[in-house]
């Protein structure tokens, strides 16, 4: 991922939903790091609509 703005964000996220430590690293990967945010902002989506 180039954006290390957008990275950080995504690491923030990670870290808060406590999902597992290979999602950060696969922010790395160009070919995972896509599929990676799409995955965290479903996640958030869900989270913010259980609370």
């Amino acid at each position: 991922m180039k954006d290390q703005k957008h990275k950080s964000e995504m690491i923030r996220s990670i870290k808060s939903l406590q999902l597992p430590q290979h999602l950060i690293t696969a922010l790395d990967d160009a070919q995972q790091a896509k599929t990676v945010i799409q995955a965290i902002s479903q996640l958030q989506v869900m989270t913010e609509k259980w609370h």
